[in-house]
């Protein structure tokens, strides 16, 4: 149970940005591509030197039999000097006064196994022939500047082996020993001279650089996919480290654990909650069946509510923090319960940012403000803002007269909002007066439901008079706006105040597949219909 909540956790936030998520990547492979697709081509080539010169010529030079040309010493200095400048510049000298711009653009890197008297020269250059140009120039260049080490060691060798001859031959006196030594150096002498006309040492190149048609770098198409895959991982974690940060309640199940209540019902997100029809403002069809579940709920008994105790008929509407849908919800609440034939009374206790006169299209200039201090009564300052009446629009049918003298027998509902009114110096103050429990109380009296739109509880201080005035509270809570913080402070708030029992959480802006799993209904029930036609 813990893995797969774990991984929930983990996966969760993953999954909830992944359109986000993929687009970075696509985004970040298809820069990639751009980006490689307008980067110049690369060609690879190259070429082997055999060093041929082997201990007989290393003997005939005069070093010793254990320092050969083939050993490993030898072959990193022979790498040293492919390398160097000396080479590099002889060929891009070389190059240039061929005008083989290609290939003096390249690089060219030479290379070698341990144990090995094989050179590998590979080249790197902008055209498939430029690398090819490249790899064999820098083959040629260096095998003529060991050609001409090797015959300026072999003159030296021999005018060497000349001076001691005539040196030999000089102090000869026609002994034995002198004779084989002039004999010895006559030999050598010969043989370098021979070495000396045929200029070869034996170094060769092997497999000349042939120009490839295909480049090795750069590969858009393989580098994009790479670039898709790398955006994508970043996106995720980025994403994930986001919501490690973020403390905003993301699901139903957040909510009710958080805020220790359980969600009475979930409000989808809504572009206009309160639409006008007529001229009479009405809920939104995709807001009436989560209301509609909400006034059942309140009449039906719960854990703080016994069967034989009546209904709460005054309802304290709480949120947190600033945004989270509460005063809309309190007028479609509104609406929606007068549709069911009740007579409902709104009381904006909001004093700082009223909006129930904007929502409901009445006039906000005056209001609970004047009651609570004595300038007006409550019946001066309250508003009908419209009667709702369940007769049908359409005649009965024959033999229908009884169900609709029923329904016309049913209670008119009707809705009446008493706005915040002008401003006021002092709202904590105001509300916590005696003038406040009173007017809910009467109120109570005059309307099946008062609903009172508090301002948010952890912003100011307003709402602390009102929670021991009410009969229960309904705390709001927006989906994804809503912090774990602000959700604990407000639950230590009411824990800590004498108030009436939190009956539940309304959960605004919830999705779909949230509310699906958590087990509440989305299905819209929309306007009521037209009976259908008899006959």
């Amino acid at each position: 149970m813990n893995e797969t909540t774990d991984a929930n956790a983990i996966f969760a936030p993953l999954w909830k940005r992944k359109w986000l998520i993929l687009l970075v990547g696509v985004i970040v492979g298809v820069a990639t591509y751009l980006y490689y697709q307008g980067q110049e081509p690369e060609y690879q080539a190259s070429t082997g030197i055999y060093l041929g010169g082997g201990s007989e010529l290393q003997a005939l030079l005069g070093e010793s039999e254990g320092s050969t040309v083939g050993n490993d010493r030898s072959i990193s200095n022979q790498l040293v000097l492919i390398n160097s400048s000396v080479v590099g510049d002889a060929v891009e000298k070389q190059l240039l006064k061929e005008g083989n711009l290609d290939a003096a653009r390249g690089s060219a890197l030479a290379s070698a196994a341990e144990g090995s008297d094989f050179i590998i020269i590979a080249s790197t250059a902008n055209t498939g022939q430029g690398a090819a140009d490249l790899a064999n120039s820098y083959a040629s260049v260096y095998l003529r500047l060991r050609e001409g080490s090797y015959r300026k060691n072999i003159r030296v060798a021999l005018d060497s082996t000349e001076e001691q001859l005539r040196t030999v031959e000089a102090a000869s006196s026609g002994s034995e020993p002198q004779t084989l030594q002039v004999q010895n150096l006559v030999d050598r002498a010969n043989r370098l001279r021979s070495q000396l006309s045929l200029g070869d040492a034996g170094d060769r190149q092997i497999n000349p650089a042939a120009a490839s048609t295909v480049p090795v770098a750069p590969k858009p198409t393989r580098n994009a996919i790479f670039g898709f895959v790398l955006g994508i991982v970043l996106a995720g974690l980025v994403a994930y480290a986001l919501s490690r940060f973020d403390r905003r309640l993301r699901s139903l199940t957040d909510i009710e654990t958080n805020f220790q209540a359980p969600v009475l019902a979930a409000v989808p997100s809504i572009r206009r909650p309160i639409v006008h029809a007529e001229g009479q403002p009405v809920p939104a069809s995709a807001l009436r069946e989560p209301l509609r579940r909400l006034h059942t709920t309140l009449q039906l008994p719960s854990a703080t509510r016994q069967i034989d105790q009546p209904s709460p008929r005054t309802v304290l509407m709480i949120s947190a923090d600033a945004g989270d849908g509460k005063s809309t919800l309190v007028a479609g609440l509104a609406l929606v319960q007068s549709e069911a034939g009740e007579r409902v009374a709104i009381v904006e206790s909001d004093l700082r940012r009223p909006v129930q006169a904007e929502l409901l299209s009445v006039d906000g200039s005056r209001g609970l403000a004047e009651v609570l201090a004595g300038v007006l009564t409550t019946r001066e300052a309250t508003q009908t803002v419209q009667a709702t009446s369940p007769v049908p629009s359409t005649p009965p049918a024959a033999g229908e007269e009884n169900a609709a003298t029923a329904l016309r027998s049913r209670p008119i509902g009707s809705v009446s909002v008493l706005p915040s009114g002008g401003a006021v110096a002092n709202p904590p103050a105001l509300l916590a007066g005696r003038a406040m429990p009173m007017l809910l109380a009467s109120m109570g009296e005059e309307f099946d439901y008062v609903l009172v739109d508090a301002p948010p509880a952890l912003e100011v201080s307003d709402v602390l008079p009102l929670l021991a005035t009410v009969d229960a509270i309904v705390i709001v809570a927006r989906v994804g706006h809503t912090g774990q913080t602000s959700a604990r402070r407000l639950v230590d708030l009411l824990s800590r105040a004498p108030h009436a029992p939190v009956v539940g959480i309304v959960a605004n802006d919830a999705s779909a597949a949230d509310m699906e799993a958590f087990g509440l209904s989305l299905m819209d029930y929309g306007e009521s219909r037209t009976p259908p036609k008899r006959g």
